[in-house]
């Protein structure tokens, strides 16, 4: 999967299961993990507000699913507003 650019197992599971831990309960509330596209990380906000802030956390995001996962793959962050049904 290393050719594909695709992220390991590890990463994956690091960030879909303990997302609440990556970036606390609160903004976990508003957002969830989407994809991981290479070395990006796409994320889904509820409104503009809530994208706004993880904008402004992309650096500490990057920097917790590292120490979560042990792997440094992730170096952007995209945020996309998706309302929740």
């Amino acid at each position: 999967m290393g050719t594909l650019r695709a992220p390991s197992v590890d990463v994956l599971d690091s960030v879909f299961t303990k997302w609440a831990e990556i970036v606390g309960e609160a903004v976990a509330e508003h957002s969830r993990p989407v994809s991981i596209d290479g070395e990006t990380l796409v994320i889904s906000a509820e409104d503009s507000t809530w994208a706004s802030e993880l904008r402004w956390l992309e650096n500490e995001i990057i920097a917790r699913v590292a120490e979560v996962s042990g792997s440094d793959r992730i170096s952007t962050v995209n945020v996309r507003v998706q309302r929740r049904k």
